[in-house]
């Protein structure tokens, strides 16, 4: 897998089109320009290769700060003072600049691709292919790439909706800066009809998934449908709404009280988005092109999980079959997987085994001891609990917060050891893709849909295609059929959410599912409670009991072995198939760890004993009892575990969601998850775009 190679002619064009003088970088190129970039199908994929491009660049800043910290499963590595995005993260318990660096470049790069869109969408509009293609209702190349355009443009303004609210709209391409600059905002409402009707014009002419040479890192059809889904649920999702701001023909269900003259409503006639949600949905599962979801896991002995199966793809720098879209990536320039959405690495920037790799993506231990049923297969493919230490060698994982080994359980789902070809060379250049979406969630986003208009039958239906595949044969009775057979009402819409919830951690959806949903304050309250009672239970006895079963404990026993020693040919371990009375049972379980098996012989590694062996990580051992003893006898080190989960209380408990205290939920405060606009955004706008939501103006 290598992503497309970017050609710079189409990109220095479309970069000469910005309007350097108004708030918006929106301003067209010239005809001249648009007539020779447009000249043919080759020229103009140039062009969008560098909306790609572009996209890739600019979509990273708030996925890291926001998307993929800040639910009740997904948290930061880091104390709550030590960086400035813990605030809009955690809603906002102090004021924040309103010219955040993050948010305000967001905004700009969102409004690029918008632009670009509209310029390629126009231009391809005037070509009699084109033309000649849409009367006869078959797609060819230029349908395809006017709908790839239509996909950045709506995915643009779903950014902007999700992030800022309403926002200015601009469906055509702009010519002058006083065009830009009387641009005011725009009901989301307004924005998404409008977005998702194009989508709905584009993705008849689009090619499948398979077809006409679009790979997942392509925009098409089967993405633009699943794309049209996803807008449309957020269309009639719950939200955080000005009022001080006029909503046309709209009316609401509210949830709670007003504050900072913003409400957290959804719309009354919110089903008819959940009809046209499942329209596209079900025609994206049917018809999905090459792509399909992963059920068997074809590796042999010792793997036996297609769950993993999905990201084994992606770090073997393969598009995998089950993404619809992957934003591409090559080895030797910027990626974040794994360096920030991975398994760390205490490496240094450069020549390490392997390099640095920070771990911005954290889970919370209730999520990973409490929410995994213990059977599982997702669990240790989803959240791991030790890191590649930089010397070819394994570490455990800290809850000391901080960044590497520090910080808290780690994402596990990319991980630079389970590469075939690691880079080592430098830090945060794998060349990993960023799958932004995949099969499992558009099943998952149907059956929630089906759910949620009554058809409980096929939302079990679907729920069941995702949930069987993480349980083994022999769990499938009472962990899949039994499990759903008995789900129903709200039950059964709880249980898809938490379906989306253990298939999706790490991948930034679950913050957006529980805002849609009306459920983010519920659930900051109770994920404050849980971790709450963990630390009283560790404080009290040295250990707290989950009602799943699982025990996390003060204490755990850790040794460094060889695996050679117990037979073992290989350092980085797969599914744990062996009993616990298995000798290298303490090596392969948790599954899905270790270190890399290139790195044998390296300078760096001084002695063979590189993988870590644990005892107790789901039991408690008396740290005076005979287990524990006899453990240090075999050369086990009673280790801190939980004890530093209480020695950071406030960091595990009150500083979590620090902005949405105990008392807004009772009162029934909004949550306020939404990022301010720049000063100049607002200076530049002849008064026509402010702030709302509390946010200063300036």
């Amino acid at each position: 897998m290598k992503r497309i190679i970017y050609i710079m002619l189409g990109a220095m064009v479309l970069a000469n089109s910005s309007c350097k003088k108004s708030f918006l970088d929106v301003q067209s190129p010239s005809s001249v320009d648009e007539d020779f970039v447009f000249s043919s199908t080759s020229e103009t994929q140039k062009v969008l290769a560098g909306v790609y491009n572009s996209w890739r660049d600019g979509n990273n800043g708030m996925f890291y700060d926001i998307d993929v910290v800040g639910s009740d499963a997904e948290s930061h590595p880091e104390s709550y003072d030590a960086q400035t995005r813990h605030i809009p993260e955690g809603l906002y318990a102090t004021e924040l600049a309103i010219n955040y660096s993050s948010s305000s470049s967001e905004y700009a790069n969102m409004y690029k691709v918008a632009s670009r869109a509209n310029i390629i969408m126009e231009a391809i509009a005037e070509k009699q292919e084109y033309k000649d293609a849409v009367a006869a209702g078959k797609a060819n190349d230029w349908t395809q790439m006017y709908g790839e355009a239509a996909v950045f443009r709506a995915f643009a303004y779903h950014n902007l909706i999700r992030y800022f609210g309403d926002v200015p709209y601009l469906p055509a391409s702009v010519h002058s800066a006083s065009e830009a600059d009387s641009a005011k905002l725009t009901s989301r409402d307004i924005i998404y009809d409008g977005e998702i009707a194009n989508l709905i014009k584009v993705e008849p002419l689009m090619y499948r998934l398979g077809q006409g040479g679009i790979s997942a890192e392509r925009f098409s059809r089967t993405f633009a449908q699943g794309l049209i889904g996803k807008m449309a649920l957020y269309a009639g999702g719950y939200s955080l709404r000005r009022t001080d701001f006029t909503y046309p023909g709209v009316t609401f269900t509210q949830i709670g009280t007003e504050k900072w003259n913003a409400k957290y409503v959804r719309r009354t006639d919110y089903k008819k988005y959940y009809e046209i949600a499942k329209t596209y949905l079900k025609a994206c599962i049917e018809n999905p092109g090459s792509a399909m979801l992963i059920t068997q896991d074809s590796r042999g002995a010792g793997y036996g999980n297609p769950f993993q199966m999905n990201f084994q793809y992606n770090m073997n720098l393969m598009v995998s079959p089950e993404s619809l879209f992957e934003i591409g990536e090559t080895q030797g320039q910027f990626s974040e997987r794994p360096y920030a959405f991975g398994r760390p690495s205490g490496g240094g920037g450069a020549n390490a085994y392997p390099c640095k790799s920070y771990g911005q993506s954290r889970m919370y231990p209730v999520f990973y001891y409490g929410d995994f049923d213990p059977k599982d297969l997702r669990r240790d493919v989803t959240v791991t609990v030790s890191a590649n230490s930089g010397s070819a060698s394994e570490k455990l994982i800290s809850f000391a917060p901080g960044s590497r080994d520090l910080g808290g359980l780690p994402n596990n789902k990319w991980d630079e050891s389970r590469m075939q070809n690691p880079w080592t060379a430098s830090q945060r250049q794998s060349g990993v893709n960023w799958p932004m979406m995949r099969m499992a969630d558009v099943i998952l986003m149907l059956s929630e849909v089906y759910a949620e208009l009554g058809d409980e039958g096929s939302a079990k239906a679907e729920l069941r295609k995702v949930r069987s595949r993480a349980f083994a044969t022999a769990d499938q009775t009472t962990k899949v059929d039994a499990y759903i057979n008995a789900l129903s009402g709200d039950a059964l819409k709880e249980a898809i959410l938490e379906e989306r919830k253990l298939e999706l951690a790490g991948e930034g959806m679950r913050r957006e599912d529980l805002i849609r949903n009306g459920k983010l304050p519920e659930k900051i309250k109770l994920l404050r409670d849980r971790q709450k009672a963990m630390v009283a239970g560790l404080k009290t006895n040295g250990y707290y009991t989950f009602p799943n079963g699982n025990t996390i404990s003060s204490y755990i026993y850790v040794k460094a072995v060889n695996v050679a020693d117990l037979g073992m040919t290989k350092m980085l371990t797969s599914q744990c198939t062996v009993a616990e009375t298995d000798p290298t049972y303490p090596v392969r379980f948790p599954s899905w760890r270790g270190n890399c098996d290139l790195w044998t012989t390296i300078g760096t590694a001084t002695s063979g004993n590189r993988n870590l062996a644990i005892k107790g990580l789901f039991n408690y051992i008396d740290p005076n009892g005979v287990e524990a003893a006899a453990l240090v006898a075999q050369g086990y080190k009673k280790t801190d575990w939980g004890v530093n989960i209480v020695k950071y209380e406030d960091h595990y408990t009150n500083n979590i969601f620090k902005g949405y205290p105990d008392a807004y939920y009772s009162a029934g405060v909004p949550p306020r998850y939404l990022m301010p606009l720049a000063s100049e955004i607002i200076a530049k706008s002849n008064g026509l775009v402010t702030n709302g939501y509390g946010f200063a103006q300036q």
